[in-house]
């Protein structure tokens, strides 16, 4: 991986990560630098894709959103071998799809996460889908689970050890569990 970003851009991408509503005025004042330069990085990150946009971190069991389902799908040969990718993008798409992973490899070709206010729609759900798209699909697994059950929903960590270890980038491994 190419170490692309200065000092200065990496310490704005983490004051973005750890909190998006931080101003260009609070970042310089904690980084050292002028409001001026961190707009001028802000604006550079945005145009160069390492920030692609601003966002509220909305609780999804306060607006009712209970329900959470792990789909596993075979897409069946040749319902989609004339598609191109964007018209895949297209029909798989909706308002309850949380998350679309394509699997490269084994019994299913796609993973999908859902959302649901409760278990009846849910059900509902995907009762329709198997009697509409059977043709095109077919639900290999479902897990279902409790937005109560989620322990943790964010890659922040994650994309902060990334940002702290460009240059100089360490293998993985699991943390050791504190005493």
């Amino acid at each position: 991986m190419k170490n692309r970003l200065s000092d200065n851009e990496k310490r704005v991408l983490t004051c973005l990560i750890k909190d998006g509503r931080t101003t260009c005025t609070e970042m310089a004042r904690e980084l050292g630098i002028t409001s001026q330069a961190v707009g001028k990085i802000k604006e550079k990150l945005e145009r160069e894709g390492f920030i692609s946009g601003y966002t509220a971190v909305v609780d999804q069991e306060q607006l009712g959103i209970t329900v959470l389902a792990i789909a596993f799908f075979r897409f069946k040969s040749g319902a989609w071998t004339k598609m191109e990718e964007k018209d895949i993008l297209d029909r798989v798409k909706g308002p309850h799809l949380i998350n679309v992973y394509r699997v490269p490899v084994g019994d299913v070709t796609h993973m999908v996460v859902y959302g649901f206010r409760n278990i009846k729609e849910m059900d509902n759900y995907f009762h329709r889908l198997q009697t509409e798209r059977e043709h095109i699909s077919e639900l290999k697994s479902l897990y279902v689970l409790s937005t109560g059950s989620v322990m943790k929903d964010s890659p922040n960590e994650l994309l902060l050890k990334i940002i702290d270890e460009m240059g100089h980038e360490e293998m993985a491994r699991p943390e050791t569990p504190s005493a």
